[in-house]
Protein backbone atom coordinates (compact mmCIF):
# COMPACT_ATOMS: atom_id res chain seq x y z
CA UNK A 1 0.00 0.00 0.00
CA UNK A 2 2.83 2.37 0.90
CA UNK A 3 4.62 1.59 -2.37
CA UNK A 4 1.45 2.35 -4.28
CA UNK A 5 1.15 5.72 -2.53
CA UNK A 6 4.73 6.60 -3.44
CA UNK A 7 4.02 5.70 -7.06
CA UNK A 8 1.01 7.97 -7.18
CA UNK A 9 2.94 10.87 -5.67
CA UNK A 10 5.70 10.34 -8.22
CA UNK A 11 3.26 10.44 -11.10
CA UNK A 12 1.65 13.63 -9.79
CA UNK A 13 5.03 15.23 -9.34
CA UNK A 14 6.11 14.37 -12.85
CA UNK A 15 2.76 15.47 -14.24
CA UNK A 16 3.01 18.86 -12.59
CA UNK A 17 6.41 19.56 -14.15
CA UNK A 18 5.76 18.16 -17.60
CA UNK A 19 4.10 20.51 -20.11
CA UNK A 20 0.78 19.36 -21.53
CA UNK A 21 0.12 19.66 -25.24
CA UNK A 22 -3.66 19.87 -24.79
CA UNK A 23 -6.00 19.92 -21.82
CA UNK A 24 -7.64 16.72 -20.80
CA UNK A 25 -11.15 16.84 -19.38
CA UNK A 26 -12.61 13.90 -17.58
CA UNK A 27 -16.40 13.64 -17.44
CA UNK A 28 -18.05 13.93 -14.09
CA UNK A 29 -21.56 12.86 -13.31
CA UNK A 30 -23.79 14.87 -11.04
CA UNK A 31 -27.06 13.49 -9.73
CA UNK A 32 -30.00 15.65 -10.82
CA UNK A 33 -33.41 15.58 -9.20
CA UNK A 34 -36.55 17.41 -10.25
CA UNK A 35 -37.99 17.04 -6.78
CA UNK A 36 -37.69 19.59 -4.05
CA UNK A 37 -37.62 18.74 -0.41
CA UNK A 38 -41.20 18.43 0.77
CA UNK A 39 -41.09 21.44 3.05
CA UNK A 40 -39.45 23.62 0.38
CA UNK A 41 -41.85 22.43 -2.32
CA UNK A 42 -44.84 23.00 -0.11
CA UNK A 43 -43.78 26.54 0.68
CA UNK A 44 -43.12 27.41 -2.96
CA UNK A 45 -46.38 25.90 -4.19
CA UNK A 46 -48.38 27.67 -1.52
CA UNK A 47 -46.68 30.96 -2.40
CA UNK A 48 -47.49 30.43 -6.07
CA UNK A 49 -51.12 29.57 -5.33
CA UNK A 50 -51.49 32.66 -3.18
CA UNK A 51 -49.98 34.85 -5.90
CA UNK A 52 -52.21 33.67 -8.73
CA UNK A 53 -55.41 33.25 -6.69
CA UNK A 54 -56.80 36.77 -7.38
CA UNK A 55 -56.08 36.44 -11.12
CA UNK A 56 -57.55 32.94 -11.25
CA UNK A 57 -60.73 34.17 -9.61
CA UNK A 58 -61.06 36.96 -12.17
CA UNK A 59 -60.37 34.59 -15.07
CA UNK A 60 -62.81 31.99 -13.75
CA UNK A 61 -65.53 34.63 -13.44
CA UNK A 62 -64.90 35.78 -17.00
CA UNK A 63 -64.70 32.34 -18.60
CA UNK A 64 -67.63 30.85 -16.70
CA UNK A 65 -70.04 33.67 -17.59
CA UNK A 66 -73.14 32.28 -19.23
CA UNK A 67 -74.02 33.92 -22.56
CA UNK A 68 -77.09 31.96 -23.57
CA UNK A 69 -78.63 28.50 -23.54
CA UNK A 70 -78.10 26.01 -26.36
CA UNK A 71 -81.25 24.02 -27.15
CA UNK A 72 -79.96 22.01 -30.11
CA UNK A 73 -76.30 20.88 -30.13
CA UNK A 74 -74.20 23.04 -32.43
CA UNK A 75 -72.22 20.59 -34.54
CA UNK A 76 -69.43 21.18 -37.04
CA UNK A 77 -69.83 19.39 -40.37
CA UNK A 78 -69.44 19.94 -44.07
CA UNK A 79 -70.63 21.10 -46.49
CA UNK A 80 -73.06 22.80 -44.10
CA UNK A 81 -73.61 22.67 -40.34
CA UNK A 82 -75.66 24.43 -37.73
CA UNK A 83 -72.48 25.50 -35.91
CA UNK A 84 -71.13 27.08 -39.09
CA UNK A 85 -74.51 28.66 -39.92
CA UNK A 86 -74.83 30.13 -36.44
CA UNK A 87 -71.32 31.57 -36.52
CA UNK A 88 -71.59 33.03 -40.05
CA UNK A 89 -74.96 34.63 -39.30
CA UNK A 90 -73.56 36.34 -36.21
CA UNK A 91 -70.60 37.57 -38.25
CA UNK A 92 -72.98 39.03 -40.85
CA UNK A 93 -75.10 40.72 -38.17
CA UNK A 94 -72.02 42.23 -36.55
CA UNK A 95 -70.69 43.43 -39.92
CA UNK A 96 -73.96 45.26 -40.62
CA UNK A 97 -73.84 46.97 -37.24
CA UNK A 98 -70.16 47.90 -37.61
CA UNK A 99 -70.60 49.32 -41.12
CA UNK A 100 -74.13 50.77 -41.31
CA UNK A 101 -73.31 52.62 -44.52
CA UNK A 102 -72.56 49.37 -46.38
CA UNK A 103 -74.75 46.56 -47.63
CA UNK A 104 -73.22 43.31 -46.43
CA UNK A 105 -73.82 40.64 -49.05
CA UNK A 106 -72.79 37.73 -46.83
CA UNK A 107 -70.23 36.53 -44.31
CA UNK A 108 -67.98 33.51 -44.45
CA UNK A 109 -65.23 31.83 -42.44
CA UNK A 110 -62.89 28.99 -43.26
CA UNK A 111 -63.90 25.57 -41.97
CA UNK A 112 -60.55 25.07 -40.24
CA UNK A 113 -61.15 28.18 -38.16
CA UNK A 114 -63.77 26.32 -36.13
CA UNK A 115 -61.69 24.47 -33.56
CA UNK A 116 -64.35 22.37 -31.85
CA UNK A 117 -66.60 19.71 -33.31
CA UNK A 118 -69.59 20.39 -31.11
CA UNK A 119 -71.05 22.76 -28.53
CA UNK A 120 -73.51 20.74 -26.49
CA UNK A 121 -76.87 21.67 -25.04
CA UNK A 122 -77.16 23.69 -21.87
CA UNK A 123 -75.46 26.89 -20.78
CA UNK A 124 -73.21 28.47 -23.39
CA UNK A 125 -70.14 29.80 -21.58
CA UNK A 126 -67.51 32.32 -22.66
CA UNK A 127 -64.88 29.58 -22.34
CA UNK A 128 -66.63 27.59 -25.08
CA UNK A 129 -66.34 30.49 -27.51
CA UNK A 130 -62.62 30.70 -26.73
CA UNK A 131 -62.34 27.00 -27.53
CA UNK A 132 -64.27 27.50 -30.76
CA UNK A 133 -62.18 30.51 -31.85
CA UNK A 134 -58.82 30.51 -30.03
CA UNK A 135 -57.15 32.67 -32.68
CA UNK A 136 -57.12 36.46 -32.73
CA UNK A 137 -58.75 36.72 -36.15
CA UNK A 138 -60.31 40.10 -36.91
CA UNK A 139 -63.52 40.60 -38.84
CA UNK A 140 -62.78 42.56 -42.02
CA UNK A 141 -64.90 43.80 -44.92
CA UNK A 142 -63.84 43.36 -48.52
CA UNK A 143 -65.47 44.73 -51.68
CA UNK A 144 -65.53 42.13 -54.44
CA UNK A 145 -66.86 42.18 -57.97
CA UNK A 146 -69.57 39.69 -58.84
CA UNK A 147 -67.00 37.66 -60.77
CA UNK A 148 -64.74 37.55 -57.70
CA UNK A 149 -67.65 36.55 -55.46
CA UNK A 150 -68.44 33.68 -57.83
CA UNK A 151 -64.79 32.60 -57.77
CA UNK A 152 -64.66 32.77 -53.96
CA UNK A 153 -67.85 30.76 -53.47
CA UNK A 154 -66.70 28.21 -56.05
CA UNK A 155 -63.47 27.89 -54.08
CA UNK A 156 -65.46 27.37 -50.87
CA UNK A 157 -67.52 24.66 -52.58
CA UNK A 158 -64.40 22.98 -53.94
CA UNK A 159 -62.97 22.99 -50.41
CA UNK A 160 -65.95 20.93 -49.26
CA UNK A 161 -67.97 23.82 -47.87
CA UNK A 162 -67.32 26.56 -45.30
CA UNK A 163 -69.63 28.46 -42.99
CA UNK A 164 -71.60 31.03 -45.00
CA UNK A 165 -74.41 33.29 -43.86
CA UNK A 166 -78.04 32.80 -44.81
CA UNK A 167 -77.97 34.95 -47.97
CA UNK A 168 -75.81 32.39 -49.78
CA UNK A 169 -77.18 29.49 -51.80
CA UNK A 170 -74.73 27.30 -53.70
CA UNK A 171 -75.94 24.13 -55.39
CA UNK A 172 -74.43 21.64 -57.78
CA UNK A 173 -76.02 21.43 -61.22
CA UNK A 174 -75.23 19.55 -64.39
CA UNK A 175 -73.83 22.72 -65.91
CA UNK A 176 -71.75 23.56 -62.83
CA UNK A 177 -72.44 25.48 -59.66
CA UNK A 178 -75.58 27.55 -59.31
CA UNK A 179 -74.95 30.52 -57.01
CA UNK A 180 -77.42 33.06 -55.72
CA UNK A 181 -77.27 35.80 -53.11
CA UNK A 182 -80.53 36.65 -51.35
CA UNK A 183 -82.32 34.67 -54.04
CA UNK A 184 -80.81 36.58 -56.97
CA UNK A 185 -78.13 35.50 -59.45
CA UNK A 186 -74.72 37.06 -58.88
CA UNK A 187 -74.21 40.10 -61.11
CA UNK A 188 -70.69 39.79 -62.51
CA UNK A 189 -70.38 43.59 -62.86
CA UNK A 190 -71.80 44.54 -59.45
CA UNK A 191 -69.79 45.13 -56.28
CA UNK A 192 -70.52 43.11 -53.14
CA UNK A 193 -69.21 43.65 -49.62
CA UNK A 194 -68.22 40.40 -47.94
CA UNK A 195 -67.40 39.96 -44.25
CA UNK A 196 -64.61 37.49 -43.51
CA UNK A 197 -61.69 36.81 -41.15
CA UNK A 198 -58.49 38.69 -41.91
CA UNK A 199 -56.90 35.25 -42.30
CA UNK A 200 -58.99 34.63 -45.43
CA UNK A 201 -58.53 38.21 -46.67
CA UNK A 202 -54.78 37.66 -46.55
CA UNK A 203 -55.04 34.53 -48.69
CA UNK A 204 -55.41 31.87 -46.00
CA UNK A 205 -56.91 28.47 -46.88
CA UNK A 206 -55.71 28.93 -50.47
CA UNK A 207 -57.93 31.97 -51.01
CA UNK A 208 -55.64 33.42 -53.66
CA UNK A 209 -58.55 35.14 -55.42
CA UNK A 210 -58.80 37.70 -52.57
CA UNK A 211 -55.18 37.89 -51.47
CA UNK A 212 -53.71 41.36 -51.92
CA UNK A 213 -57.06 43.08 -52.32
CA UNK A 214 -57.77 46.03 -50.02
CA UNK A 215 -60.11 45.52 -47.10
CA UNK A 216 -61.61 47.50 -44.26
CA UNK A 217 -60.67 46.56 -40.72
CA UNK A 218 -63.42 46.58 -38.12
CA UNK A 219 -61.08 46.37 -35.12
CA UNK A 220 -63.23 43.57 -33.66
CA UNK A 221 -62.06 40.02 -33.11
CA UNK A 222 -64.47 37.38 -34.37
CA UNK A 223 -64.27 35.65 -31.00
CA UNK A 224 -65.38 38.84 -29.25
CA UNK A 225 -68.30 39.47 -31.58
CA UNK A 226 -69.48 35.90 -31.11
CA UNK A 227 -69.45 36.45 -27.35
CA UNK A 228 -71.28 39.76 -27.72
CA UNK A 229 -73.96 38.59 -30.14
CA UNK A 230 -74.50 35.24 -28.46
CA UNK A 231 -75.31 37.14 -25.27
CA UNK A 232 -77.99 39.04 -27.19
CA UNK A 233 -79.96 35.87 -27.93
CA UNK A 234 -83.60 36.40 -27.09
CA UNK A 235 -84.13 32.72 -26.36
CA UNK A 236 -82.40 29.34 -26.46
CA UNK A 237 -80.10 28.87 -29.45
CA UNK A 238 -81.82 26.49 -31.84
CA UNK A 239 -80.19 26.44 -35.28
CA UNK A 240 -81.25 24.01 -37.98
CA UNK A 241 -79.58 22.97 -41.20
CA UNK A 242 -81.67 23.31 -44.35
CA UNK A 243 -78.94 22.23 -46.75
CA UNK A 244 -79.67 25.18 -49.03
CA UNK A 245 -76.55 27.22 -48.26
CA UNK A 246 -74.06 24.61 -49.48
CA UNK A 247 -76.00 21.97 -51.41
CA UNK A 248 -72.99 20.61 -53.23
CA UNK A 249 -73.06 16.88 -52.56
Amino acid sequence: MRNLLYLLLLLVSVGCRAPLSSPTVQPRFYPISDKLAEDQAGTQVQSMVSTIAPYKAQLDAKMNRQLATVKTPLKKASPESNLGNWMADLMAAAARDLAPGKTIAFATANQGGLRVNEIGTGPLLVSEIYELMPFDNELVLMDLSGAEVTELLAHIANQGGWPVSEAVAVSAAASGLKITLSGLPVDAKATYTVAMPDYIANGGSNSSMVKGKPYQKTGVLIRDLLIDYAARSSGPIDVNVTGKRMNIK
